[in-house]
């Protein structure tokens, strides 16, 4: 008899429960979390990576003398990558998200590059003796790609020009750690030139 008498209690407490969640406003939710479980996952991700584009977006024009012309790329790549959230397509939401990242780091490197000040950090150190390798990887991936999008060439060409890759030889030492404007210039290279391969990535779907 007590349980028929708390049956009535229990369905209006778990109603009132329900009732918060029913009506709370769609920006208090992550993305994603009313579909099947692998689009909630790909939707989480997308929401990570653009919340990184927008970090590294911010770090940059908090930079003086940051290239523009890299800011405005980075800043019409981010608008995009939030329309492909929108529509649901999260591998390019994502991958357009990255690439915005990286031409915002670009970008901030360039800025290091020119006042001579930067946290050099392990990347930095790395770039002169992988640009060339980037470069090799960036241009076979562009080979295969084979498709028109001018914005992926620009990136590669911007990121040729500006690789300055390390020589090993017996007479000639690589540089280091005493030029910060070339490792600075040489980690912006690198950028770009996975900016590009991130881009082509979104068109390609995989």
């Amino acid at each position: 008899m007590q349980i028929q008498r708390l049956q009535p209690l229990m369905v209006a407490t778990l109603t009132a429960l329900a009732i918060p969640l029913a009506i709370a406003p769609p920006s208090l939710a992550r993305p994603g979390w009313d579909g099947p479980p692998i689009m909630a996952r790909e939707a989480e991700k997308a929401f990570r990576d653009l919340s990184k584009a927008e970090y590294e977006g911010t770090r940059a024009k908090g930079i003086g003398g940051a290239d523009t012309t890299l800011l405005s790329l980075g800043d019409r790549l981010l608008a995009t990558a939030r329309q492909q959230q929108q529509s649901n397509n999260y591998f390019a939401a994502r991958e357009t998200a990255k690439a915005a990242a990286r031409v915002y780091e670009a970008a901030r490197n360039l800025a290091e590059a020119r006042t001579g000040q930067a946290f050099l950090s392990r990347s930095y150190y790395d770039a002169p003796f992988v640009v060339s390798r980037e470069l090799s990887r960036t241009e076979a991936e562009m080979a295969y790609y084979r498709g028109t999008n001018s914005t992926i060439r620009d990136l590669y060409n911007r990121g040729r020009q500006l690789a300055q890759p390390a020589t090993l030889s017996a007479t000639t030492p690589p540089q280091t750690n005493g030029n910060i404007a070339y490792l600075a210039t040489n980690r912006a290279a690198v950028q770009l030139l996975k900016a590009a391969r991130h881009l082509m990535r979104a068109e390609l779907g995989f």
